[in-house]
């Protein structure tokens, strides 16, 4: 008869959480109903804005000129990315 040898260290026990707080309860929730709420805003005009994108494409005769108004989305996204950041680097002098 084959023996078993146990897989945990004898007299071992779960581990404590951190101080103060007991051993295997969740710690607080960093995640305010503010922080969700603006998470889920944020969410929802992505959404938006990719579904906008989208339909314009779709409205497209051709392959070729999906990517060419692909391109054209990317370009002003990147433009508009330099001026909104150049404005805060402007602010933050």
């Amino acid at each position: 008869m084959t023996t078993r040898t146990p897989t945990r260290t004898p007299g071992a026990h779960a581990a404590p959480g951190s101080p103060g707080i007991p051993g295997g309860a969740w710690p607080p929730s960093p995640h305010t109903d503010a922080l969700l709420a603006r998470a889920r805003a944020e969410r929802a005009r992505r959404e938006l804005t990719l579904g906008s994108i989208r339909a314009s494409l779709e409205e497209q005769p051709s392959a070729s000129t999906i990517r060419a108004a692909a391109r054209r989305w990317a370009a002003d996204i990147l433009a508009l990315a330099e001026d909104v950041a150049a404005k805060k680097t402007e602010q933050a002098r």
